[in-house]
């Protein structure tokens, strides 16, 4: 089992942020990640990180 932490998953949905970007400037705005889920995700992110964070 792994010892992965909130802040550990948060900087890899960034780093795949980033790449998914870098492909999209390479490949065209219309670039999708094959795994539709991930790129859901990443969608959804994006659109989180406009709004303000309250964990409580």
């Amino acid at each position: 089992m792994s010892d992965r932490t909130a802040a550990d998953l948060e900087r890899e949905l960034v780093m795949l942020t980033y790449v998914r970007d870098r492909l999209r400037a390479s490949e065209g705005a219309d670039f999708r990640i094959p795994i539709t889920a991930v790129d859901q995700v990443l969608d959804e992110l994006s659109g989180l990180e406009s709004l303000p964070w309250d964990p409580t």
